[in-house]
């Protein structure tokens, strides 16, 4: 047994909360004439329900830091003898037949085998805690559970939302339904790939034939630490639905000649979308997804003249978005209105003021400097983004620039902004993991970099002729962002490959200013030529300015800051004729500083 010195395991297990959507309940005007509810869902594991669990436990590397065991795990002597007590997962096995059925109760301590089972209590959602004096630590953490189910037939998908570290594998009656970061055919006491971030995920199951049954059922869920944590977590729920839902966007994108409107469903399904214009008597169209095929992701074009306001809904079965606006796209010389913000990461409450500031604002596009999500690699990640970036998504294009964070740690999970967003064609020659592009709104040119990748020649080679090309159209201004720019007084101090490399062409081609991000404030200044703006405050937490300022050193570098605010804040930006007005705002849309005027 632990002695009373020494830190308890603390299982937390929560299951399902049942929730019920009503179709278009947030809408503002009908499209359809019947109104279908959204697919209603039954609870089928509650929170604070009771489970069977089992841990297996390995004694912790000769080295530990702190309380966190140093990043390497030796395998323990008894490595065999463990993996033959684990529980098989995915069968029937006698190795269930010692697994106690225990609740969140008083009683705290663990048994003193490899394998045991013992009672928790408790509501930490970190799950396991073992303290630095502890010679051992839990490598793997099993979880069975029942659950009842009446009519198999009526379910067409199962929604599991699970909050787990690092790694994990989920099985209904035997069958593996769903994996993250764990390899298979693991040893007892193998490490999930890579530690994970703190979103909770969403996993959809689709019920194919005989993976339920009438009656009893069996929910098993494996869970694994990374190499740097001394122990797994879990928190989960579990509910069942009929029909399709959506769970992504719609996302938007206007060019010339009509709309892109693109989501996803958490079920194949058929999908529309019902549109119409403004005035007495509107133009009414349906568009049909995929030429009626089953898809879970879906991408329609409605053609729509530029100038005119697009209404639309978006319709799966029974699930029916709201009904959304995306407003006409200015004509060539007309004045261009757009936005800029970046470095979210994670920062949900001030990201979701800068969506409805943005909201409010209603410009004609966003350009974001990257660092969207904490961990691109987690699909929670995403989910939560799109879920606080929703509204705005579905009514206002959407461009952003990859950062650091955006593309995940491991190669086999990474994201591009291309399978995320409704972006333009890529650039020819652009390897499919690369995020460089640009596009034009009414004779307003902007270039998106790729910081990610700033030494690959593909990329220089392609902005050199891209601003060329751009120049050749006679277009009015050209802005550009990337994540990573050439200067700033954040911790990270600008990219001095982007300062000698790429600020030269950017200045030379008469760019009426670069955005980045990267670093967590907010900094403008002019520098050989090339006006900047550092906009990293969309959530994430801030940075100190670290030089140049009182109480600060020198900076290092000369990069002709004008000022400098440790602040959350997004900008907008307008393009008239001849000159363009930028203005930096705060939460409150108060200004941060005056706006700037530039003219060209």
């Amino acid at each position: 047994m632990i002695g009373k010195r020494h830190w308890a395991l603390v299982l937390l297990i929560a299951t399902a909360a049942l929730f019920t959507d009503v179709a278009n309940r947030h809408g503002t005007r009908s499209i359809a004439s019947a109104q279908p509810a959204q697919p209603a869902s039954t609870l089928f594991i509650k929170r604070g329900s009771q489970v069977r669990y089992q841990v297996i436990r390995a004694p912790l590397p000769a080295k530990v830091l702190g309380k966190i065991a140093a990043l390497t795990i030796n395998h323990p002597a008894s490595g065999d003898e463990l993996a033959a007590k684990a529980p098989v997962l995915g069968h029937t096995s006698s190795a269930n037949s010692s697994w106690s059925r225990q609740g969140l109760a008083h009683d705290a301590a663990l048994g003193s085998m490899p394998l045991a089972a013992k009672r928790v209590r408790g509501s930490c959602r970190c799950a396991t805690e073992i303290g630095d004096e502890h010679s051992e630590r839990i490598t793997a953490l099993y979880v069975e559970r029942e659950f009842l189910v009446p009519n198999p037939a009526a379910i067409e998908l199962l929604e599991l939302r699970a909050n787990y570290r690092d790694g994990i594998v989920v099985w209904i009656n035997g069958t593996e339904v769903a994996r993250r970061n764990l390899p298979a055919n693991m040893s007892a006491v193998g490490t999930a790939r890579r530690p994970r971030g703190p979103e909770a995920e969403q996993f959809f199951i689709a019920v194919t034939p005989k993976l339920l049954i009438s009656g009893e059922n069996t929910l098993r869920i494996e869970v694994r630490p990374s190499a740097s944590r001394l122990s797994p977590s879990l928190d989960f729920e579990l509910v069942a639905r009929r029909g399709p839902r959506l769970v992504r966007g719609p996302t938007v994108r206007r060019d010339d000649n009509g709309v892109h409107i693109a989501f996803d469903t958490d079920l194949p399904s058929k999908a529309l979308v019902d549109y119409y214009g403004e005035g007495e008597n509107p133009e009414r169209g349906r568009l049909e997804s995929s030429g009626g095929e089953l898809a879970i992701h879906h991408q329609l074009y409605v053609p729509w003249a530029a100038h005119r306001p697009l209404h639309y809904q978006v319709i799966a079965g029974q699930a029916i978005s709201k009904t959304y606006i995306v407003n006409r796209q200015p004509k060539a010389g007309e004045v261009v209105r757009f936005a800029v913000y970046g470095d979210m990461r994670g920062g949900h409450q001030v990201h979701g003021k800068i969506i409805k500031a943005l909201t409010q604002e209603a410009p004609d596009f966003v350009v974001v400097t990257g660092d969207l999500v904490l961990r691109g690699s987690d699909s929670g990640d995403w989910q939560r983004f799109f879920a606080v970036a929703k509204d705005l998504l579905a009514q206002i294009p959407y461009y952003p620039a990859a950062g650091n964070h955006d593309l995940g740690s491991s190669g086999d999970e990474a994201r591009t902004m291309s399978e995320l967003f409704v972006l333009p064609h890529p650039p020819a020659k652009r390897p499919s993991w690369a995020n460089w592009y640009s596009f034009d709104v009414a004779s307003v040119h902007l270039v998106m970099l790729d910081s990610n990748a700033y030494k690959r020649r593909e990329q220089l080679d392609w902005l050199k002729k891209d601003l060329a090309d751009a120049k050749a159209r006679g277009v009015r201004a050209i802005f550009a962002a990337t994540h990573d720019g050439p200067y700033s007084r954040g911790i990270h101090r600008g990219n001095r490959y982007a300062a000698r490399v790429y600020a030269p062409i950017l200045a030379k081609h008469g760019i009426i200013t670069l955005f980045s991000g990267h670093d967590h404030l907010y900094q403008r200044g002019e520098r050989g030529g090339l006006r900047y703006i550092v906009s990293g405050g969309g959530g994430a937490p801030l940075y100190p300015v670290r030089c140049g300022k009182a109480g600060r050193p020198r900076c290092r570098v000369a990069d002709g800051m004008k000022h400098a605010s440790s602040s959350f804040h997004y900008i907008t930006v307008t393009v008239y004729k001849n000159h363009a007005r930028i203005c930096p705002k705060r939460l409150s849309r108060e200004a941060l500083e005056p706006c700037l005027n530039y003219r060209y």
